[in-house]
């Protein structure tokens, strides 16, 4: 049965294209994910299917009732979770059976359980999904078909997301050699233009003990060779402009990010220890978190937190900021801390604004570190109000990474972030020479970056050197 249709649809964002759609119709017991970087469109799509955007052209028919998991929502509890609230609204949309239902980002904050148990629910809806997630497993294991968003055009896979994921590579590898090869010959026709124009330059003049008659055979033969080889050099031109012009694939160039290198770098705590934690214990009325916590960490090190929902994790997080909590000793002379809320930046101020106030980095520096991040020129004087949610949170991790902390904790990074900038965020972590403490539930995250694991379970919290086959 049709549940949606799309056709001829224009997507944009003020005076930039978001994206082009030709057709796309939704069926029952479809479960189509939607990819993209940040920024590319991929909710401004399910909120026009909600009915809570018109396109800028094209036409839109839902033949159904939907349920609708938005990317953001509001927190009803101050004494829930992050994953907890997720859960509510994501328990309210799947049991409302609603014949279509929209998921952005339903995988946020939740533990690995409850993402497991996700994947079942998805998997066993009686109706069609369309689902965007950072999430690759999650993709993995539900989607029948990819919706892709990229370079302003929407295209849809009539597969996996794993299937997809090979496609695309192979397309980046096609990239890269039709590059190469339109370079190679681009070389080689200049290479030729070049040899024959100097022939034509070459070509002498008739020497002076030639009669008149040998000279004017000599003139009329060397003006036909030049001709020729002229002719020769104009149709190698041509075929030169006619060639199609393949661009250079973008390649990630990394920057170091060191703490050496900045102004007040010797305030820098150097000390073996950078938290240490002696018989802390955390309660709400009878309701225990953890009790008797004991743990130290390197300085320098990499951190993973993990614990199901509901455990403490935010909790503890917030006895290690709060220096008021005697059982705790943070040594770190500055500390950088991204909550699961974008708190940090200044809606009416631009993408650099909010990047360099408090930043102990250059301003070319900054630039680098957003154009890791997939914002580059222009874009960085963008007002951070008129940007998307997987862009605020990239501009985030730009302010925190240039704010000289010793001491870096993030909640749950990689939510809403796109799969290729989550990749690029595992990289700024482990070239950061600064000890970083990060709270995630993403498998291959915690795998890439993670040097150590600080667990809370069964009411208790330890730490110890990662094992890394601990997530497959």
């Amino acid at each position: 049965m049709l549940l949606a249709r799309m056709q001829d649809i224009e997507v944009a964002m003020g005076i930039n294209m978001l994206f082009k759609l030709d057709k796309f119709e939704i069926y029952e017991r479809d479960i189509i994910g939607v990819t993209g970087k940040n920024g590319s469109g991929k909710t401004s799509l399910l909120n026009i299917i909600a009915g809570l955007r018109v396109p800028e052209a094209g036409f839109v028919k839902t033949y159904t009732n939907l349920a609708y998991l938005k990317q953001f929502n509001d927190n009803i509890n101050n004494n829930l979770s992050g994953g907890e609230i997720t859960k509510i609204y994501l328990n309210d949309a799947l049991e409302s059976n609603a014949p279509l239902l929209l998921l952005d980002e339903p995988t946020s904050n939740l533990d690995i359980s409850s993402i497991k148990l996700l994947e079942k629910r998805i998997l066993d809806y009686n109706g069609g999904i369309i689902l965007i997630s950072h999430d690759r497993k999650l993709l993995e294991h539900t989607c029948t078909r990819i919706l892709n968003i990229e370079n302003q055009e929407a295209s849809l896979y009539d597969c996996g997301y794993a299937e997809f994921a090979e496609l695309k590579e192979k397309e980046i590898e096609r990239e890269y050699f039709l590059y190469e090869q339109y370079n190679k010959e681009r070389r080689r026709l200049t290479e030729s233009i070049r040899d024959l124009q100097n022939k034509s330059k070459s070509v002498k003049k008739a020497p002076s003990r030639m009669g008149n008659s040998e000279a004017r055979l000599h003139k009329r033969e060397a003006g036909e060779r030049m001709e020729s080889v002229d002719a020769g050099a104009n149709a190698i031109k041509t075929r030169l402009e006619k060639l199609e012009v393949h661009k250079q694939p973008k390649k990630q160039r990394k920057i170091g990010i060191s703490l050496e290198n900045i102004s007040g770098s010797s305030y820098i705590y150097r000390g073996r220890f950078i938290i240490e934690c002696e018989d802390l214990s955390v309660a709400f009325g009878e309701r225990v978190l953890f009790a008797h916590a004991d743990f130290r960490i390197k300085t320098g090190s990499k951190v993973i937190l993990i614990g199901d929902n509901g455990t403490g994790k935010t909790t503890l997080i917030r006895k290690l900021l709060d220096p008021e909590i005697r059982e705790i000793k943070t040594h770190a002379k500055r500390v950088s801390y991204y909550s699961q809320g974008l708190d940090i930046l200044d809606a009416d101020m631009s993408i650099l604004e909010n990047v360099m106030s408090g930043s102990a980095f250059t301003e070319l520096e900054a630039r680098n570190i957003l154009g890791r991040l997939d914002i580059r020129g222009e874009a960085v004087n963008k007002r951070v109000s008129y940007i998307s949610g997987g862009e605020k949170v990239k501009v985030c991790f730009a302010k925190i990474f240039t704010q000289g902390a010793d001491l870096i904790i993030l909640d749950e990074p990689t939510n809403y972030l796109d799969i290729n900038t989550a990749n690029v965020l595992e990289d700024i972590i482990k070239e950061y020479d600064g000890t970083v403490l990060t709270v995630t539930h993403d498998r291959a995250f915690a795998e890439n970056i993670g040097e150590y694991l600080l667990e809370i379970k069964d009411k208790r919290v330890s730490c110890r050197e990662l094992d890394g086959g601990m997530f497959r």
